[in-house]
């Protein structure tokens, strides 16, 4: 199942967010995640799901996610794309502190159904 997460193909629900990175699901939104876009279209896996919630600008991806849809608990992460490198997960009041440090974008896009 790992595997198949990690190495998926590009589907017709996947959105691209920016560059090489999409927001993509395998059988159901729970699924969701955020990967990185192969050139032979296979995405590898770089925050896994529940993600809800992302942002971005030409630097960060930021991303909210529910771990394996538990709406309970909620993890905050960010990706830096020149490094291809995902700090988190973190907590919020964390997220924040490296928010303002880094000057980290907004959350623009929410999935309400899996919020």
């Amino acid at each position: 199942m790992a595997l198949m997460l990690l190495l998926a193909g590009c589907g017709p629900s996947d959105e691209r967010l920016v560059g090489p990175y999409l927001l993509a699901h395998i059988d159901s939104q729970e699924d969701m995640y955020l990967c990185y876009e192969l050139p032979e279209g296979n995405c590898v896996g770089r925050i896994q799901k529940t993600v809800f919630a992302v942002g971005w600008d030409e630097r960060y991806i930021v991303a909210k996610r529910h771990p394996d849809n538990d709406r309970k608990i909620v993890q905050y992460f960010f990706l830096e794309m020149e490094k291809d490198s995902v700090t988190g997960p973190m907590t919020e009041e964390s997220f924040h502190q490296h928010a303002r440090l880094l000057g980290l974008p907004a959350f623009s896009k929410t999935i309400r159904q899996l919020e």
